[in-house]
């Protein structure tokens, strides 16, 4: 960034997949749209995983979808945050992924989507690309961003705290109103210098925190900044003890472990 400062519709700080299909979606509504990426866009935890998406398989039911995400979650799942994956993935999975991105997703000897079955699942039900879904996903996500005039896809760039009112603001009296996001203060990792981005809406999609531990399958730069940013902006932060993690890698004492 040049200037000092920057103005936007929507802000959305992370450059994975969800960071991604908010900002694509904000983008065909017409808005103008700037996405932030830590490191080069589609470089996210995104980028890494291995095994697949769940959608509805073949001789799948809503309502057992539901039950395993449920079950997996011990129960401690947000019942209207399941009830929205499962009567709205699908659908976007292959409106956004199978059509408008072509994310080449493996398929039987008839040219039929192959579904897999794994972790908590009790149908197949799991779309995938062989054991690069991750990557195939995040490279036609970035392919599109980058073919969308009122997207700027600006990376290198690390989100250091959201610009609030009252967190950020001169005047006492602010304190009393209900706390409103700005947009985001940006430094440019290349350059060392902070700008300021004004947005009327910010969507924060960091990723989690899991490489905050000494040993990690998460990307090394997933360190829970979002989560501090948004505690500090007001938001509730809850579950915390759950951390995103693979159980099978490959632990070396100088090299960083990959997925097996």
């Amino acid at each position: 960034m040049e200037d000092a400062s920057l103005r936007t519709d929507i802000l959305v700080i992370g450059g994975g997949i969800a960071g991604a299909s908010a900002a694509l979606a904000a983008a065909e509504s017409g808005r103008d749209v700037v996405v932030l990426a830590k490191d080069t866009a589609g470089s996210a935890n995104t980028y890494w995983a291995q095994g697949g998406i769940a959608t509805l398989g073949p001789d799948d039911d809503p309502a057992l979808f539901r039950e395993d995400i449920i079950k997996a979650g011990d129960g401690l799942n947000d019942p209207e945050a399941a009830a929205v994956l499962v009567e709205e993935g699908p659908r976007y999975v292959a409106e956004i992924l199978v059509a408008r991105l072509g994310v080449p997703f493996s398929r039987g000897a008839g040219g039929d989507l192959a579904y897999a079955r794994e972790a908590g699942h009790s149908r197949r039900r799991i779309l995938h690309v062989k054991d690069t879904t991750g990557m195939s996903i995040a490279e036609a996500f970035v392919a599109a961003l980058k073919a969308r005039p009122n997207i700027r896809l600006l990376e290198n760039r690390t989100a250091v705290d959201l610009l609030t009112v009252p967190h950020h603001s001169r005047d006492p009296i602010a304190y009393y109103r209900e706390p409103r996001c700005l947009g985001a203060y940006v430094l440019d990792n290349g350059t060392g210098k902070v700008a300021s981005v004004f947005a009327r809406q910010t969507v924060l999609a960091t990723g989690g925190c899991g490489a905050v531990f000494l040993n990690s399958s998460n990307a090394r730069d997933s360190i829970g900044a979002g989560y501090a940013m948004a505690h500090r902006a007001g938001a509730r932060i809850v579950n915390m003890e759950y951390i995103q993690f693979h159980p099978t890698v490959l632990f070396h004492r100088e090299a960083e472990g990959f997925l097996i």
